[in-house]
C-alpha cells in the first residue's frame, strides 16, 4: 500500500495559511482567509459556503485541492455528512497524492462511524492508519479504531492482517484491533491475530483473552425447532440440553447453548452459521438436513469455527471447511466398508450390485464399486431399478446370465437328477451382492432373488437395519451384513446410562436423534474440559478423537473429520446382531 510522506497536520495548515501571502493580491486568498478563520472559530455554516465558493469558482486554482478538503471538513463538522461523504471521496480520487489523504481517510471514517456504519467506518480508519506519518494522528486512529469495533461485524480482520505493516506500526494496530474485540466478546480471533507481536501488552491481552475465553463458553446451535422438520430438531436438542446440564453440574464450568431456529430453511441455516462464526462462538452443531449442512459447510470455508454435524449422512460434506466434523457416518464411508468387508473378511473375487436409482443409494453403490476394484475385486455387473419397482425378475435374470451366458430358451438345463430345469431355476452363486435399498425395496426384492435360485451372500446398508427386513426370516435374508449407524445401541454400557438418565430428565425413552444431539455436545465438552477454548484448539482436539464411546455409538475421526467408526451388523433370529469386525481403519 502506497505511503505518504508528508508534514504533519500542524504544519500542512501553516502552510496553507502562508499561501494567500506568497500568492499575492489574490481575491480567492483572501476568501480562503476568511473561510478558515470561520472554520476555526466554530461557525462551520459560514466556513461551509465560502469554501463552497472558492470551489466552485476557482476550478483551475493551484490551491482547489486544499479549498475542496476543508470545504469537506466544514460540511463534516456542520453535519452535512453526505455532503461531506461526497467531497472527501472526490477529493481522494482527483487529488491522490496529496499529503491529506490519510486525513481525508479519517474524516471518512468518523463520518460513516456517526452514520452508524461501523464496519465501513474501520476499514477508512486502517487505510488512514496505513498512509499516516503524524504520530498524533495514529493515536488517534487508533482509538477510534478501538471504539468503533465493538459496534461492528469482524470480517475486517482479515483486511487488518492484509496489510503491509511491519514491525511494531502493525503490532500497534493490531493491538488495538484486539482491544476492540475484547470489548466486543470476540476473543477468539485475538491469539493468532496478536502471535507475531511480543512485549508484555500483547501477551497481556492474549492473556486477558483466553481467561474470558474460560469463562464466556456459548456453543451455538441451528436446528429447525418450527416448520415441518420442527420434530426432528427437536430431537437433537433434548440430547444437547441434557449433556450441558450435566456438564455444568460436573465442572462447575459454565456453558451456554445459544440456539437458532432455522426453520428447515437451507440458506437461513448458512445465515446463521456465518453470523455465529463472526460473533466469535467457541463452536457450533448443526444444523439438521444434509442439504442445509452442505450450504453452512461451505460458509465456513473462510473462517475457522469448530463444527459438528449430528445427523447429515451424504459424502463429502467435510470437505467444504477444515473445520467441521460429521458425526454420522456418511453414505460414501458405507459402501467403503462393505466393499472393504467383502475383500478382507469374505475373501470374494466378485461382486454384483443392485441398486435404487435415488442419489443417495446411487453415492453407496458407486462408493462400494469403486473400493472394491481399487481392492483388485471385479463387479460383474449392476443393475438399476425404479424406487417403487416390485418385479425384480428381469433385474435378476440379468445377473444369472452374467454368470450362465445369455439364459436362451434353447439351452437345456438339467439338476443333480438329470431332470429338465427352468432357467430360473438353475442355482447360481455369486461372491457377493451388495444392495443399498431402503426396507420396503428389499421386502419385495429379497424374496424374488430366493425364488429365482440366486445364492450369495448379501451386503447392505442402513436400508437393512429395519424390522420389515428381519421379519422375512433367515431362510430368505439368508447370510447378510450391513453398515448402519442409524440402529439403536441397547445394550452398550454407556447408551443405557444415558437411556435411564433421559428417561429421569424427560420421562421417555431417548431416541437415535437424541443420542446423536448429546454426543455432539459431549464431544465439545470434553474438549473444554480438557483446557481447550479456541477455535484452533478445538478443532485440533476433535481431530484427534479416536474410540469415543458416546451415547449413540464409537466415534472416530478420520483424515477427513468424518466419523469411520461404522458398526457391521449381521441378522440372526430375526434381530441385528452387532459383528466384531473393525471397519474404522481408512
Amino acid at each position: 500500500m502506497r505511503k505518504v510522506i508528508g508534514k504533519n497536520l500542524v504544519l500542512c495548515l501553516l502552510l496553507m495559511l502562508l499561501i494567500p501571502v506568497v500568492s499575492g493580491a489574490d481575491d480567492a486568498g483572501g476568501l480562503f482567509k476568511r473561510a478558515y478563520r470561520s472554520l476555526e472559530a466554530g461557525d462551520y455554516a459560514s466556513a461551509y459556503t465560502r469554501f463552497t465558493e472558492l470551489v466552485n469558482n476557482y476550478p483551475g486554482h493551484q490551491n482547489r485541492a486544499s479549498y475542496l478538503f476543508f470545504k469537506a471538513k466544514a460540511g463534516y463538522y456542520s453535519d452535512r455528512f453526505e455532503m461531506s461523504l461526497y467531497d472527501f471521496r472526490r477529493f481522494i480520487n482527483e487529488y491522490p497524492g496529496s499529503d491529506y489523504i490519510p486525513y481525508a481517510y479519517f474524516y471518512l471514517g468518523n463520518i460513516q462511524y456517526r452514520l452508524s456504519h461501523p464496519d465501513e467506518a474501520v476499514s477508512d480508519y486502517i487505510e488512514a492508519y496505513s498512509l499516516s506519518d503524524d504520530d498524533r494522528l495514529d493515536r488517534t486512529l487508533l482509538g477510534s479504531i478501538e471504539k468503533a469495533i465493538p459496534s461492528g461485524r469482524v470480517g475486517f480482520v482479515e483486511k487488518i492482517r492484509k496489510t503491509s505493516l511491519k514491525g511494531d506500526r502493525r503490532c500497534r494496530l493490531l493491538m488495538a484491533t484486539a482491544r476492540g474485540l475484547i470489548e466486543k466478546g470476540s476473543l477468539q480471533l485475538i491469539s493468532s491475530l496478536l502471535g507475531s507481536c511480543s512485549g508484555p501488552e500483547a501477551a497481556g491481552l492474549i492473556e486477558r483473552a483466553n481467561d474470558l475465553l474460560k469463562r464466556r463458553v456459548e456453543v451455538g446451535v441451528v436446528l429447525p425447532i418450527s416448520g415441518d422438520l420442527k420434530k426432528y430438531g427437536e430431537q437433537l436438542l433434548d440430547g444437547i440440553k441434557m449433556r450441558t446440564v450435566e456438564f455444568t453440574e460436573a465442572t462447575g464450568l459454565q456453558l451456554r447453548p445459544v440456539i437458532y431456529d432455522s426453520r428447515g430453511d437451507n440458506v437461513e441455516a448458512a445465515r446463521i452459521i456465518k453470523q455465529m462464526s463472526a460473533e466469535g462462538l467457541t463452536a457450533a452443531i448443526g444444523p439438521l438436513t444434509s442439504e442445509a449442512t452442505a450450504v453452512a459447510s461451505a460458509v465456513l470455508a473462510c473462517g475457522d469455527m469448530p463444527l459438528i454435524i449430528p445427523a447429515a449422512t451424504q459424502g463429502g460434506l467435510t470437505a467444504l471447511s477444515a473445520s467441521s466434523f460429521q458425526l454420522q457416518p456418511n453414505l460414501d464411508w458405507q459402501g467403503i466398508r462393505m466393499a472393504d468387508l467383502a475383500v478382507e473378511w469374505l475373501g470374494a473375487d466378485t461382486a454384483v450390485i443392485i441398486t435404487p436409482t435415488s442419489p443417495e443409494n446411487l453415492r453407496m453403490a458407486r462408493a462400494f464399486a469403486g473400493r472394491f476394484e481399487e481392492r483388485g475385486g471385479t463387479i460383474l455387473g449392476v443393475e438399476y431399478f425404479r424406487a417403487r419397482e416390485t418385479n425384480f425378475g428381469p433385474y435378476i435374470r440379468d445377473i444369472k446370465s452374467l454368470v450362465l451366458g445369455e439364459l436362451l430358451d434353447s439351452i437345456v438345463f438339467l439338476n443333480d437328477d438329470g431332470d429338465t430345469i427352468e432357467a430360473e431355476e438353475v442355482p447360481v452363486w455369486v461372491d457377493c451382492m451388495y444392495i443399498p435399498a431402503n426396507a420396503g425395496q428389499l421386502r419385495q426384492l429379497l424374496p424374488q432373488i430366493n425364488f429365482y435360485n440366486l445364492n450369495t451372500v448379501y451386503l447392505g446398508g442402513d436400508g437393512w437395519g429395519n424390522s420389515t427386513v428381519y421379519s422375512l426370516g433367515e431362510a430368505v435374508t439368508k447370510k447378510c451384513y450391513f453398515t448402519s449407524g442409524l440402529i439403536k445401541d441397547e445394550y452398550g454400557e454407556q447408551a443405557q446410562q444415558f437411556a435411564a438418565a433421559f428417561d429421569r430428565m424427560y420421562g421417555h425413552q431417548p431416541g437415535r436423534l437424541e443420542a446423536l444431539g448429546y454426543d455432539a455436545m459431549g464431544l465439545i465438552c470434553e474438549a473444554i474440559k480438557t483446557g481447550h477454548y479456541s477455535h484452533s484448539e478445538i478443532t485440533q482436539y476433535l481431530s484427534s478423537i479416536r474410540n469415543y464411546n458416546g451415547a449413540s455409538g464409537t466415534v472416530t475421526f478420520g483424515t477427513h473429520r468424518e466419523n469411520i467408526a461404522l458398526p457391521v451388523f449381521k441378522i440372526i433370529d430375526g434381530m441385528p446382531h452387532r459383528e466384531l469386525f473393525d471397519l474404522s481403519q481408512e
